[in-house]
Order: structure tokens, then C-alpha cells, then sequence
């Protein structure tokens, strides 16, 4: 006999009722179904993290109709839908239900309902990041040219005049302020609005008041090189400050000096494995930066490009000002983003596992590995799982599997 109300009633059930109970359609698209995770495993989790002084940061990947392009967060190989269909209060004035808004308050009152229902779990859960990677991609499926010109952009502008009304309240006051950056009008606008209403429902609830936090990704790929502020020196070595200006900018807008020093947390995910400026390869250039044998040149773009923690913290401030919390809540090891050309040399690793952690300290920039283990990872493993890779190292007895 199974429980009515216990969520783990799915280890009893065939294929079918677990399909019709724990997976709902795609209101974007009718022939996709999403997995539900049983609230009945949340909470242990959450209570097995706080049995162990750990605190979880939950994070709603993606929502219905996905939000960005890939296998990231989309609904790949279909296009994603999200901004298109389901970002609607900009669209129709909210004729339409609003999904993902929806789905994201109905969450947080979840997580406050732990705090009374299971204070054990609630223990055990330290932050929510509402979104990951907002509209990845953007600047390159924008419908033009070299990449799906047969489709129109997956993220959408907002209507004129919302648009304006918000770049009104992004840049209000700046005017005697010469010196801090203006956020630009552009496509950019829907998701930065989202993530303002994000933080606004969080900032809403009794969450702030309890000790918990929100850690608001965004990621880089979101602008398109017009729109980003002019930088006298060419940016080397992966040291790009004009989109964490613009993101510097949208976030001054959209908390308070007391939130961004408490509960408020910016966070920028971080990879050499995907930039030609930081990445390394087994033949070296031009599959990589540097060759994993040449030990000089190796040392040396690992270095450099580690600096990133430290600009990354110095470009914020200086439009937010001083006091408020970094976290960069991806990172790996690995110097390359396909397994074949990528360094495994355990030299090679531990010095982009130590470079990274030194000087991310050094800046007061929280770190998060990508995955502590991915048993099925195959070759992927010794870069990207955080187990395995200590188990390289000599820390942990047993490989990750």
C-alpha cells in the first residue's frame, strides 16, 4: 500500500502512473513532458546537508519551453520557447498565464513552508538561484547571420515603450554620474526585467529575514558586442570587463548596498575551457592557448587568465560600490571543452584546480565546483568531477564510478 501523501510513492509505481504523476507537459510544447523531482528526496537532501554543516544552494535550472539554446537549459534540438511564449506579462499584459513567474513564486513558498513543516530540511537549504544562465547563446541566435537564419532570436525585445519605462528606472539619477555605466536598450532588457521581478519575490518573502540567500546568475553570452561598453586596452587572457560593467550596472539598479552585502548574491559562471584565450590543448595552438608539455607557457596562461576573480570583483565595485558578495558558481578543471584535445596530466589539473581556488580567495569570490561526481562522465571525469579528480590527486582512495 502506498501513502496519498508521501512523495516517494513513485518507487512503488509502474511506468506509466510514475509518467502521468511526476511529469507534466510543456505548455510550449505538447510532445515534451518534464521530470518532477518528488519534494519527499528534496528534504532529505536538505536534512542530509544539514546532518553534515552543509548548507544547499537550490537552483531551478530552466523553466517550461527552456531559456537558453543547447543542452544547457533548452529543450534541444528543439528551439527554446521561453522568452517567446512564456515571458507573457511584456507581451500581452498578462492575458496569458505567466509560467515562469508562477513557478518561481509557488517555489519560494515552498521554501518557506519548510521552515514550519520540516525545520530539519530547511536547516539544511542556504540559498535559491532562480535561473541558470539566462538566455545562454543570445548574442549568437539572434537570427542573423552565421547561425539559424531560417529562425527569429529566441529572446525577444521587450515592447518599445516597457522597454523604455525600464532603461528609465535602470539609469535613474545617473546624469551628475559620469563615471558609472549606463545600461543599454536591447534585447538584454527581457531577461535583466525577469531577474529584477526574481529578486523582487524573493526580497518579498520571509526568506531574507531567515538567513537565506539568492544567487542571481547571468552570463556573458547574453550581449551582443554593440551594445557592450568601449574598452581602451583589447582584453586578453579572458579579462573582458565590459559585460560585467553592463551586469555591474543592472545590478546597483536592482538591489540595495544592505541587500548585496547580506543575502543579494551576483554570480558569473566561469570556464578556461571555453574561451581561446585560456584553454589548452595536448597539440597546443591553435587547438589551445598553450600545449599541456610546455610547462613555461602552461604556467604562464594559467596564471594570467586566473586574474579573472580579481576583475571580475574590482569591475563590479566599481559600480556597486565596495562590500558585496561574489560567487562564481561553475568552475572546472578542465583546460579545454572537448575531451579529446583537452590536458589530463595530473600536473596540469592540480595546477588549474589550485590557481583557480588561490586566487578566487584572494578576490572573496565564492567558488563552486560543476559537479562533485558524474560516475557515468567516461574520460570527461578527470576535469570535471570534483571526486575523481581528488581521487587523481591522491586525496580521496577511491575513483570516482
Amino acid at each position: 500500500e502506498t501513502d496519498p501523501n508521501n512523495d516517494d510513492n513513485w518507487i512503488y509505481m509502474d511506468d506509466e502512473e510514475v509518467l502521468e504523476k511526476y511529469t507534466c507537459i510543456d505548455p510550449f510544447y505538447d510532445d515534451i513532458r518534464w521530470p518532477a523531482i518528488p519534494r519527499g528526496l528534496v528534504q532529505r537532501f536538505l536534512r542530509a546537508c544539514a546532518d553534515h554543516g552543509i548548507g544547499a544552494t537550490l537552483d531551478i535550472h530552466t523553466y517550461p519551453g527552456g531559456t537558453s539554446i543547447g543542452t544547457f537549459s533548452g529543450v534541444w534540438p528543439r528551439y527554446s520557447r521561453f522568452w517567446t511564449h512564456g515571458d507573457v506579462p511584456a507581451l500581452d499584459e498578462g492575458e496569458t498565464p505567466d509560467v515562469g513567474r508562477h513557478i518561481l513564486k509557488n517555489f519560494i513558498a515552498y521554501l518557506e513552508s519548510l521552515a514550519v513543516k520540516d525545520p530539519h530540511a530547511f536547516r539544511g537549504f542556504r540559498a535559491l538561484s532562480p535561473m541558470n544562465e539566462p538566455a545562454h547563446l543570445a548574442t549568437l541566435y539572434n537570427g542573423n547571420p552565421p547561425i539559424r537564419t531560417d529562425r527569429e532570436t529566441f529572446l525577444p525585445p521587450l515592447p518599445s515603450d516597457k522597454a523604455a519605462e525600464y532603461l528609465n528606472e535602470l539609469n535613474a539619477g545617473l546624469e551628475s554620474k559620469p563615471h558609472l555605466t549606463k545600461v543599454p536598450d536591447g534585447n538584454h532588457l527581457r531577461v535583466m526585467l525577469w531577474l529584477r521581478d526574481a529578486i523582487d519575490a524573493f526580497r518579498q518573502s520571509s526568506l531574507p529575514s531567515m538567513g537565506k540567500e539568492l544567487h542571481v546568475n547571468v552570463h556573458e553570452s547574453l550581449f551582443p558586442s554593440e551594445v557592450l561598453p568601449k574598452q581602451e586596452i583589447k582584453s586578453d587572457y579572458g579579462l573582458n570587463q565590459a559585460p560585467m560593467q553592463l551586469f555591474g550596472a543592472w545590478w546597483r539598479a536592482s538591489t540595495t548596498l544592505e541587500e548585496r552585502a547580506q543575502w543579494a548574491v551576483l554570480d558569473i559562471h566561469h570556464y578556461y575551457a571555453w574561451g581561446s584565450q585560456c584553454s589548452g590543448a595536448v597539440a597546443g595552438p591553435p587547438t589551445g592557448r598553450f600545449s599541456c608539455s610546455d610547462e613555461e607557457h602552461r604556467e604562464l596562461v594559467i596564471d594570467n587568465c586566473g586574474a579573472w576573480a580579481s576583475v571580475y570583483r574590482s569591475t563590479i565595485e566599481k559600480e556597486c560600490e565596495v562590500g558585496l558578495r561574489l560567487a562564481s558558481a561553475e568552475f572546472s578543471a578542465s583546460t579545454h571543452h572537448s575531451v579529446r584535445h583537452a590536458c589530463n596530466d595530473v600536473t596540469t589539473l592540480k595546477m588549474m584546480l589550485e590557481t583557480q581556488v588561490d586566487m578566487a580567495a584572494a578576490a572573496d569570490v565564492e567558488l563552486f565546483w560543476w559537479s562533485y561526481k558524474m560516475p557515468h562522465g567516461g574520460a570527461f571525469r578527470s576535469a570535471w568531477s570534483l571526486k575523481h579528480l581528488l581521487y587523481l590527486l591522491g586525496v580521496l582512495p577511491q575513483p570516482d564510478e
